[in-house]
C-alpha cells in the first residue's frame, strides 16, 4: 500500500472515530431525555390511577345514596298506599 493511501485511510479512520464519539454523545443525551420522559409518563399514569380511584369512590357513594333514596321512596309509597285504604 502506498504511503498516500495509508494516510488517507488513517484520516478516514480518525474522521469515523470522531463521528462515532459524536454519535455516542448524542445517544447519551437521547437516553437521558428518554429516561426523563419515561419518568413523566409514569407520574402521569400514577396521577390518572388516583383520579380513577377517586371517581370510583364517588360513584360508590352516589350509588349508596341512590339506594337509600330508593328505600325511602318505597317506604313513603307504602305509607301513601296505606293512607289511601
Amino acid at each position: 500500500m502506498e504511503e498516500k493511501e495509508k494516510e488517507s485511510l488513517l484520516a478516514e479512520i480518525s474522521r469515523l472515530k470522531e463521528e462515532l464519539e459524536e454519535a455516542d454523545k448524542t445517544n447519551d443525551i437521547l437516553q437521558l431525555e428518554n429516561d426523563d420522559l419515561r419518568t413523566e409518563i409514569m407520574s402521569a399514569d400514577q396521577r390518572t390511577s388516583l383520579v380513577i380511584e377517586e371517581i370510583g369512590s364517588k360513584i360508590d357513594r352516589v350509588l349508596a345514596i341512590e339506594s337509600k333514596v330508593d328505600r325511602i321512596l318505597e317506604v313513603l309509597d307504602g305509607r301513601e298506599k296505606n293512607n289511601e285504604k
